[in-house]
């Protein structure tokens, strides 16, 4: 060992005593677990219906419940998360158990709840907005059997379009008929967009042997 060297801390029989615990971190543990105490007897009373309990509670927990909701969902929604999620705390306030949590990580866990709630409910909102949209789009647009109907039945387009897949008819349709994108068709159809590129592409191919002479 480098005489140098702080020796180090243990007993007579060479085992290594415990680390003493920082001064610093003693007042903060000492304040947190008095900090605990009180929110779980805030929240009891709150069980038993003392509203100045709950409020007192609210006080002391707001900034914390806050500082989670901002990082889950968009400022507008954020002050209807919270007055649900402490309304559900005051009407769950029975079901505290302060052996298994700290008041605030249990408050926590109801406002990440109602905000995961809330993430999947809008989510669902969205989906639902553009199947409709695509649904309404689809419904005007003309399908398969409808290309060919309006196509003078003998001709040669007739012919050519009779050859193609129903999948490759109602994509080309798409595109032709209704004049939508290749991002809009895969939208109204649910199909890849590199699938809906290639069917029309094979479709188109299809058609040109109809119509332009093989060298």
């Amino acid at each position: 060992m480098n005489p140098s060297s702080p020796p180090i801390a243990g007993t007579a029989s060479g085992r290594v005593a415990p680390a003493a615990v920082a001064p610093g971190n003693e007042a903060g543990a000492a304040a947190r677990c008095e900090r605990d105490a009180r929110l779980a007897e805030l929240l009891c009373q709150s069980a038993a219906g003392s509203a100045s309990a709950f409020e007192a509670f609210y006080d002391a927990t707001f900034g914390h419940a806050r500082a989670l909701a901002r990082r889950m969902v968009r400022p507008a929604d954020l002050d209807d998360l919270l007055a649900d999620a402490f309304f559900q705390a005051w009407r769950e306030a029975s079901r505290f158990d302060g052996q298994r949590a700290s008041a605030v990580t249990w408050l926590l866990v109801i406002v990440r709840s109602r905000a995961l709630d809330l993430l999947r409910r809008q989510r669902a909102a969205r989906e639902v907005e553009s199947v409709t949209d695509a649904d309404e789009l689809a419904g005007t647009a003309p399908g398969p059997d409808e290309l060919l109907s309006g196509t003078q039945a003998g001709t040669q387009l007739h012919a050519a379009l009779a050859e193609l897949s129903p999948g490759e008819r109602w994509v080309l349709g798409l595109a032709y008929y209704r004049d939508l994108s290749h991002s809009e068709i895969s939208a109204v159809t649910g199909m890849a967009l590199g699938t809906v590129k290639s069917s029309i592409r094979r479709a188109q191919e299809k058609l040109r042997k109809h119509f332009v002479p093989e060298a």
